[in-house]
This record gives structure tokens, sequence and C-alpha cells, in this order.
């Protein structure tokens, strides 16, 4: 995990989409989605020793002042994934990704134990893109043990067996932190401190 990622207290999660909007003559209006959603984050850390602080720094000079980019999961202390529900197996199957429909909205997957379930706002990551999602409703198992689940946002790549997925907080994020920032030394009693404002990513394919 990063360690920008496993040292933060405190993380601002934030959804974006482009909206294309219009207004015909006569009144009526229309929206619609106009790109997959992305995630960015705002991730604030608290005080740092100089250790921390070295790791850190450490960190962003791998990603050349963030330019490069970064992959990690969410700090288990940082819970983020809203619902917290529940996919496992059938016993002795493997959960298989059936199909989703054209848009990648709606998602089914087989093998699925009866007492598995997904809720609202839970994230969602699938072998076929470095893409997150989250998860639209809450749904449970239906006969046949098939459990299908709409996504906020259309797939990015097609989602098809043999696909698999990650649930929960372990999915990784691909981000991009725009720009380095800065640090402050905060001297204490016997050492000194450092302080960063907040670092900014954005999610990215």
């Amino acid at each position: 995990m990063s360690k920008i990622f496993e040292y933060t207290n405190d993380i601002s999660l934030n959804r974006t989409a482009r909206i294309r909007r219009s207004i015909s003559n006569s009144g009526f209006a229309r929206q619609e989605r106009g790109s997959p959603t992305f995630y960015s984050m705002e991730v604030n850390l608290p005080l740092l020793t100089k250790t921390k602080y070295d790791e850190v720094e450490s960190e962003l000079l791998s990603l050349i002042d963030g330019i490069d980019f970064k992959t990690t999961s969410l700090p288990s202390n940082i819970n983020l994934t809203f619902g917290n529900g529940n996919i496992t197996a059938q016993s002795g199957l493997t959960i298989e990704v059936v199909n989703a429909n054209t848009s990648g909205v709606n998602v089914r997957l087989a093998n699925v134990a009866s007492s598995s379930f997904v809720k609202a706002g839970d994230f969602i990551q699938f072998s076929s893109s470095t893409k997150v999602y989250q998860i639209k409703e809450d749904a449970v198992v239906t006969a046949g043990n098939l459990l299908t689940f709409k996504l906020m946002t259309g797939a990015i790549n097609p989602i098809v067996s043999p696909n698999t997925f990650t649930y929960g907080n372990g999915v990784q994020f691909k981000l991009l932190l725009n720009g380095r920032p800065n640090v402050t030394v905060v001297p204490g009693p016997g050492s000194n401190y450092y302080a960063y404002e907040s670092f900014e990513f954005q999610e990215v394919l």
C-alpha cells in the first residue's frame, strides 16, 4: 500500500462526470452523462515523524513528483465502502462473471452463495480494466444462485467471463497526483515533525 494512504487519517472522496445538458425552444430540458464517472480524492496526513516523512518523500520521488501513476488500495481504518456487502462462492464452486448488458451497468455473477449480498456504494473492480466502480443499488442472490446488480456508471471495458473481480476495500485505484503538496517543518520537543498540505489524487485508466 502507498505510504501516503497508509498514514492518512482523512480522505475525502468525490465523483465527477461530464454531463450534457440541452433545453429546447419550447422549454423542455434534457441531460445525459457524457463520460464515465471518475473518482478524485483529497488525502490529508497527520503530523509525521522524520522516519515516516522520509518514507513519504521516497514515494514522492518514485512518482517523479507526480508525473507517474500510483496504484493503491484504501487503508482499512478509512472505510469508504458504505454498505459493506459480502460476496462468497457456493461450496466447491468458483464465482463466474456471466455477463453485463451492452452498457455494462447490469452485472450478473453465477455460483454465488445464497447468503451473499451487495450494498449501494460498495466498490467493485473487474480484471478487464483498472477502473473502480460503485454499486448503485442493494441486491441479493436470486434463484439459481445468481447475483445481479447495477453499477453507477457503464463499463469501460466489457465485463464478461472469464473476468475476475475484487470487492470492497481491496480494490486498487490507479491514481495521478495533481502536483506535489508543500510540507512544513514543525518544531517539537526533542525532534521535528512534518506537516503536508493536502494530496490531490485523480483516478485515471
